[in-house]
């Protein structure tokens, strides 16, 4: 009896793994990718002061004058305040070196940064120029963006889609067979790439400004990108 058993047992291993094999052999995995550009709709700008001075008071006055003049300027703009805000602020003791090495007490220094996100690209060497024509000395960043991200990004995994449709069609039909379904599907991915300007040179803004001229912004194009795993059934 317990013979009979086993052999049951075994037929049905064997059994399972004839119809495991005989599945993957109809599937036919692949990949597919999709990419999209397009033109940037907003962009964040981050610029700053660094103020220095022996008495902590009046560096703590003189970052907080420059950034509301820097914060003014940029809102005459046409920038809408809620669209303008703090990004950083730190305060520290600042010390030196004398020819012995010795650690000497140097005043105080407040870094004051503003974030801005303009949602006009057209503006956004003026804003650079209104920032640094009204106290600010550096630029950290520049990033473009868009504002609806969603539709873009669902025009990427549609062309992802696609894309592996038509690869599993031609492998199928080198092979003599027709997809009849999707077993599965899996998402790897969905970004959004773009340039991305980290600190800038202040050596061209400083010239710009000298010269009345605007500082020159090229915003590019942004690259949406999908891609996906799909499983499909062939006959």
């Amino acid at each position: 009896m317990r013979k009979i058993f086993y052999l049951t047992l075994i037929f049905v291993f064997m059994l399972s793994a004839d119809v495991f094999a005989e599945e993957n052999l109809r599937i036919i995995s692949v990949s597919g990718e999709g990419i999209v550009e397009t033109s940037p709709d907003r962009a964040t700008i981050s610029v700053g002061v660094v103020s220095r001075d022996k008495d902590a008071s009046k560096v703590q006055n003189n970052s907080a004058r420059i950034a509301t003049e820097i914060i003014n300027s940029i809102a005459a703009l046409g920038v809408e305040r809620k669209n303008i805000r703090t990004g950083n602020y730190n305060f520290r003791q600042v010390f030196r070196q004398n020819d012995n090495g010795k650690r000497i007490f140097d005043g105080y220094e407040v870094t004051n940064t503003v974030t801005i996100v303009v949602d006009d690209i057209k503006i956004v060497g003026k804003v650079i120029d209104a920032a640094l024509s009204h106290g600010a000395n550096k630029v950290d960043s520049l990033q473009f963006g868009l504002r609806d991200k969603k539709n873009f990004q669902l025009e990427a995994l549609q062309l992802a889609v696609r894309d592996a449709r038509t690869k599993a069609e031609i492998v199928a039909r080198e092979l003599g067979r027709s997809i009849i379904g999707v077993k599965n599907v899996s998402i790897h991915s969905t970004s959004i790439s773009s340039p991305r300007y980290s600190k800038m040179m202040m050596m061209a803004d400083s010239v710009a400004a000298e010269e009345n001229f605007e500082t020159p912004i090229e915003s590019g194009n942004l690259t949406c990108s999908a891609s996906v795993n799909v499983d499909f059934e062939i006959n």
